[in-house]
């Protein structure tokens, strides 16, 4: 019977609903939450209620690049534990639609801007909920210096601060604090450490010290990286013993980021797989290595687009995330004398279709694993890529159509390489946008993986367009916003 059922529905169309379930039942686990919404002067924030009534609050903030979506999973486990929990994205993160200020490295610049919206966030719980509150916080990586420097405010009870580093830790303040690093930041960890050492310099990990005022502790968490920490079930374990709530400990089978994850990639694996009847198209080979040389001159070219001074929009960087990738798109093309533009033959239903899947795909990332959306400033960040980097898109697909695996690997990675070699060359023009490379990777991992089974079934050009949408997208919703 089950064989003659996924004869039926055919694997894709099985793929898809099982991971639909998978994320279903995550959908059903958080309407078991309550949340309120409010409007305050730090922006919009979520507060989800403690299971039993409490008046502990416990702010959460995320690191950069991040937003409150990928906090959610420690919000939760403390409501378990009788602690209401409060997310927010910061500035230029997620969808709060204000920009950052343009002083990453300056204590009064960014850091300040940062501080003063998790102070304004604190004054409005405190007010809203009375003074008999506790208020305690928790930071992850770039958080972890706003939520050190916001405790100055006697009202916090106790700091965390994940995957740490801040240079306002001191031998006595904050006087609550607990730092937690994955196992394989070893920088971050040894900094940790460090930090209590301060305090007690025989200090060890994973060891709790205090004298009555000062309370101290490094902790670092097996097997977890800079991101896999916040999502480690034995990371809320430490939290919450740290914060004396209740006992709670989350089943490997409670873990929203393990169902998130089966859920997606097998509805990835069921979207490649789609219209696997429909004959494959025929692609002109090029010569062997061709392709790979011409990326390796587009990009080259292209990193003089470093040079070039441009500032119509008000907001920093994705003007020159504009500029390189379509100069190479455009190189690209120029060298690929065999390419000649002929009238396109589109089948704009299957088009549609294909966009529909990787529309549905966005939704559910930003519903999922981060908020993620188009608004305010990131509609002008999507508006200013979507042509280049749709150029871009179109001439390197129709270039991987046309070569073996191998080389396709190398074509995808050159460019994302090249824009590595601007951040190191030019750092005050692009190093805010480092974000680039990783969105990129990642992007392709999933996405491309899609278009790679899709290419020979409903054509390169397609493909190519699609990735241009969405990668401007990508880029568009996941890069901080920062004034120029």
């Amino acid at each position: 019977m089950p064989i003659f059922f996924v004869k039926i529905l055919k694997l894709p169309i099985v793929c898809i609903i099982f991971g639909l379930l998978s994320l279903m039942f995550v959908e059903l686990d958080r309407r078991a939450y309550n949340s309120d919404f409010f409007k305050s002067s730090g922006g919009n924030i979520e507060i989800i209620k403690s299971t039993s009534l409490s008046k502990e609050f416990i702010i959460i903030g995320h690191g950069f690049a991040g937003s409150k979506e990928m906090m959610r999973q420690i919000a939760y486990d403390i409501v378990n534990a009788g602690s209401n929990a409060v997310l927010f994205d910061f500035i230029g993160h997620g969808s709060n639609q204000q920009k950052l200020i343009n002083q990453p490295t300056e204590i009064t610049g960014t850091t300040h801007q940062l501080v003063t919206q998790l102070s304004n966030i604190i004054n409005f719980i405190n007010e809203k909920f009375g003074n008999d509150i506790n208020i305690s916080l928790i930071g992850h990586s770039m958080a972890s210096d706003i939520v050190v420097r916001a405790s100055a405010d006697k009202r916090i009870k106790s700091v965390v601060a994940i995957s740490p580093y801040s240079t306002g830790i001191t031998q006595d303040f904050p006087n609550d604090l607990l730092l937690i690093s994955g196992q394989f930041e070893s920088h971050l960890r040894s900094h940790a450490l460090q930090m209590v050492k301060t305090f007690k310099p025989e200090a060890k990990e994973n060891t709790e010290y205090t004298n009555g005022k000062i309370r101290r502790k490094a902790s670092f968490i097996e097997n977890t990286g800079h991101v896999s920490v916040i999502y480690a079930p034995q990371t809320t374990k430490v939290i919450i013993d740290w914060l004396k709530l209740e006992n709670y400990d989350r089943h490997i089978w409670e873990n929203q980021i393990g169902w998130v994850l089966i859920g997606m990639t097998f509805i990835v694996i069921g979207m490649s797989r789609l219209n696997n009847n429909l004959a494959n198209e025929t692609i002109l080979v090029l010569a062997k290595k061709r392709a790979l040389r011409i990326v390796v001159v587009a990009t080259l070219i292209s990193l003089s687009s470093g040079l070039i001074e441009i500032n119509l929009l008000s907001i920093y960087g994705f003007e020159r995330i504009a500029i390189y990738f379509g100069l190479i798109g455009l190189f690209a093309y120029l060298f690929s004398f065999e390419y000649q533009i002929t009238k396109p033959k589109i089948d704009l239903l299957l088009w549609l279709k294909f966009i529909l899947c990787f529309g549905v795909l966005c939704f559910l990332i930003n519903r999922y694993i981060g908020s993620f959306t188009l608004s305010g400033n990131r509609v002008t960040a999507f508006i200013t890529l979507i042509l280049p980097i749709t150029l871009f898109c179109l001439f390197i697909e129709k270039l991987i159509a046309s070569s073996p695996i191998w080389m396709s690997i190398l074509l995808r990675g050159l460019p994302i390489v090249g824009f590595s070699i601007l951040l190191i060359i030019f750092p005050e023009e692009y190093g805010l946008m480092f974000t680039t490379v990783l969105i990129y990777i990642l992007y392709f991992l999933v996405f491309g993986y899609i278009g790679r089974h899709q290419r020979k079934k409903i054509g390169h050009l397609k493909v190519g367009v699609t990735h241009g949408i969405f990668l401007s997208f990508a880029f568009a919703a996941t890069n901080p916003i920062f004034a120029l």
